[in-house]
């Protein structure tokens, strides 16, 4: 809330206030995504109650440790609950199918199963609780290629944290298939056949102690090469900015020739600690997208930092940031913290643009109260005899309309000559 007072001839006092209301942004999530977002493979924003092993090929609960809970989700929407005991290294995860799959336990409940997919993104919104301690805790996500009802697997693009204090994600690449293009992977994890492409580490301290309590939108990206070319790509953002690339790998070298192969059809997320939770904690997950195309985190959740802004404003604007509080900061330091010049529609890099009441003028009949305006606002004065019990009467004869200019209402009521106005934008 912005306020000011002023006092004219000693009788009048006046105080303009802004209340600044957020809209509540437009998520882009699930609702309906199939019509929406044709690229999109699969959207999971666990609104639903529909159980997740009639969405999911597998699915662990770790006996109720991580499951979806109301109030858990960004905006305190729903979302998914894990909770690792003290030493625990498995606490659940689930696996998503699409395309074509080797055998129905695989392509149970998947999506556009007689479809091949070369490439994917995929995306998943992450917290983690307030105290949290030990790092990224390994195993986060991981989309692949099943070659067979065995669970041979073709290609592997884990997502998983690594780094100083294991504070950080990174990438790492690995193929079930040999460089001349036969099958070598037997069974799932079968690291004794991969050939591991290099990792690659991102830049973003995700996991450290600072970013705890806060979401963060993690999209990865994996190409498979052109058979016989190096020219696969595997790539991931947080938050929109990219942390790590891999452009030149030879996934699966001339095995994709054959069109009887099969390509990219799973994406796990899992909790899966590899030295064990250093304390008993909780993360969170919201949000899962699988796309043909590249997602946005701005679609996402609509506003990580939950500054009121959407993300989709953040992302194209010099004045904003994705995941820095703007009610926190204040650009042009004109006094109103740029959250606030959004929503009222002025410059949060101009000081001499903000909402504010510019001149007030009385008369023996009237009073003139002139402010700046901008399209796509609406303006409204209130009255009160009082500012230590206010009763705030509304003057709908001064709802107005903004144009970009200064608008000025004049009121005629004698009775409203002593007391405090407030300027409204709604």
């Amino acid at each position: 809330m912005v306020q000011g007072f002023i006092q004219l001839f000693g009788l009048l006092f006046l105080v303009t206030m802004a209340r600044l209301t957020a809209q509540t942004p437009d998520p882009c999530l699930c609702e309906d995504w199939r019509t929406k977002h044709p690229e999109w493979i699969w959207c999971d924003d666990f609104e639903s109650t529909i159980p997740m092993l009639d969405k999911y090929f597998e699915y662990g609960d770790d006996q109720g440790d991580f499951i979806p809970m109301d109030g858990v989700g960004i905006n305190d929407s729903r979302g998914m609950r894990v909770r690792f005991q003290s030493g625990e290294v498995s606490a659940g995860g689930f696996k998503k199918s699409f395309g074509r799959t080797p055998s129905s336990y695989i392509g149970r409940h998947a999506e556009r199963p007689k479809e091949d997919f070369d490439e994917i993104y995929w995306q998943m919104s992450i917290r983690r609780q307030a105290g949290w301690q030990g790092g990224g805790g390994a195993k986060l996500s991981r989309a692949t290629s099943f070659a067979t009802d065995g669970w041979a697997q073709g290609m592997i693009a884990h997502v998983w944290s690594s780094g100083p204090g294991d504070n950080y994600l990174l990438i790492d690449p690995a193929s079930g298939i040999s460089t001349d293009g036969t099958l070598t992977s037997t069974r799932y994890n079968d690291f004794d056949n991969l050939r591991w492409l290099g990792n690659k580490r991102g830049q973003t301290p995700l996991f450290n102690q600072a970013n705890a309590d806060k979401w963060f939108c993690v999209e990865a990206h994996a190409k498979l090469n052109t058979p016989g070319k190096s020219d696969g790509i595997f790539e991931f953002w947080i938050d929109g900015k990219l942390e790590a690339r891999h452009t030149q790998l030879n996934w699966h070298s001339d095995w994709n020739n054959d069109p009887s192969h099969y390509k990219i059809n799973a994406v796990f997320f899992e909790n899966y600690w590899n030295a064990g939770s250093p304390k008993t904690q909780d993360r969170y997950f919201d949000n899962i997208v699988i796309s043909t195309q590249r997602i946005d985190c701005h679609c996402i959740g609509g506003d990580i930092d939950e500054d009121g802004i959407p993300d989709a404003e953040e992302s194209t604007s010099e004045a904003y940031e994705v995941g820095k509080d703007d009610r926190k900061v204040d650009s042009d330091l004109d006094g109103m913290f740029n959250a606030a010049e959004y929503l009222a529609g002025t410059d949060p890099l101009d000081p001499s643009s903000n909402f504010k009441i510019a001149t007030i003028q009385k008369t023996d009949n009237q009073i003139e109260i002139c402010f700046s305006s901008v399209m796509d606002r609406s303006y409204l004065l209130e009255f009160s005899n009082s500012l230590t019990h206010p009763e705030w009467k509304s003057l709908p004869e001064t709802s107005t309309a903004g144009n970009n200019q200064e608008r000025c209402i004049l009121l005629d009521d004698q009775s409203l000559s002593s007391g405090y106005f407030r300027l409204l934008m709604q």
